[in-house]
């Protein structure tokens, strides 16, 4: 009935076809391929290169990484109190975005990384 009605391509391509030829289309149950599970992965990389440009400066950061469990890792950062300001943002909201991409990044190889900024009272 589609085919009935829909006109072909007007640059002289085949007309609309409901075929199992996938074409493109969404599959449900494809698999994504391999997860790969390794010791540093690209979010951990990633989280520490946002954090130093955040920082402005370099050596005003330091950022330990431990890891603990079947893929899982936690970002320590320790600064200075102006530098925490610039990484935690108005209302947290540059460390909670920082930490949303850096999940999704870390899902795609199947680890957990979690950024902690601990609170230092001076």
């Amino acid at each position: 009935m589609d085919q009935q009605r829909r006109p072909d391509k007007r640059d002289g391509g085949p007309s609309y076809s409901k075929g199992r030829s996938g074409g493109g289309r969404f599959v449900r149950g494809r698999d994504r391929g391999p997860r790969i599970i390794s010791d540093s992965t690209a979010a951990e990389d990633l989280a520490e290169y946002v954090i130093t440009v955040l920082a402005r400066d370099p050596n005003a950061v330091q950022i330990v990484r431990q890891a603990y469990g079947m893929g899982r890792a936690r970002l320590s950062v320790t600064c200075d109190p102006a530098v925490t300001g610039r990484l935690i943002g108005k209302g947290g909201r540059t460390i909670t975005a920082l930490r949303q991409l850096v999940r999704a990044v870390a899902g795609r190889y199947g680890k957990r990384v979690d950024i902690d900024i601990p609170f230092q009272n001076d």
